[in-house]
């Protein structure tokens, strides 16, 4: 079951970096996060963990520019995330994008959270907790049967848009 503070942290090979900067803020704030780069270790299956740190995260952070590319691994964490985010009303999902005014079209369907940390590199953690914050009221007003119902039932139609995507290549 997922508790408010456990966020699920996915980023591009570019934007590793800023993942490690967010995920210590996270700890600090007193979130959970879950990231391969801390809590995949040697011997595990890899496909299983994400799966499970999927089903216990109530946020999904994925952290992108304009410019990332996915790696066949960052593919199939993502279609995960997806998967997990559009099938449970009870999960919300936060584009962080770092640079530029284009979101990634596979995030198309979320508003984006643009950050700079050039900029601000003191305080665009911030920004994303605020937002984590925030979501959680939204969760809990969309969170009805109906709600659900209707989610699962565009759940298809958005999972063939990913893979759609997926399969033409993050550009």
């Amino acid at each position: 079951m997922s508790k408010p503070d456990e966020v699920f942290v996915s980023y591009a090979d570019d934007t590793k970096p800023l993942a490690e900067q967010l995920t210590s803020a996270l700890q600090k704030q007193g979130f959970h996060p879950w990231v391969d780069f801390k809590d995949l270790h040697p011997g595990q299956l890899w496909r299983e963990e994400l799966d499970r740190a999927l089903d216990r995260a109530r946020s999904v952070v994925i952290v992108v520019s304009p410019k990332s590319k996915a790696s066949s691994w960052q593919e199939a964490e993502w279609r995960a995330a997806l998967a997990k985010v559009w099938s449970d009303s009870g999960k919300t999902m936060i584009p962080v994008v770092v640079g530029g005014d284009e979101t990634p079209p596979f995030l198309r369907s979320w508003v984006s959270l643009r950050v700079d940390p050039v900029a601000e590199p003191a305080d665009w953690t911030v920004h994303v907790v605020d937002a984590l914050r925030s979501n959680e009221d939204r969760v809990l007003a969309h969170s009805t049967p109906e709600a659900r119902r209707e989610r699962l039932q565009r759940l298809d139609e958005i999972r063939q848009t990913a893979e759609d995507l997926f399969d033409n290549k993050i550009q």
